[in-house]
């Protein structure tokens, strides 16, 4: 994998290589609150879309309390 300068922005087409550096780039100028608010979106819009369905409990769980 080529290398990248973080301060500089890569390439935006091109190869698989490039695409990489860009996404590493991206990732690396967003902060960690940027980074938590796009995982929660992803996750509503992936639960409102049905594509993935809340976790619920066993009922053989509570039973055993």
């Amino acid at each position: 994998m080529a290398d990248f300068d973080p301060n500089k922005e890569p390439s935006a087409w091109g190869s698989w290589e490039d695409a990489e550096a860009l996404r590493r780039w991206s990732f690396a100028r967003r902060t960690p609150e940027q980074r938590l608010a796009w995982l929660v979106s992803a996750l509503q819009l992936a639960y409102q879309s049905g594509a993935i369905k809340p976790r619920r409990p066993d009922a053989s769980d509570s039973a055993a309390d």
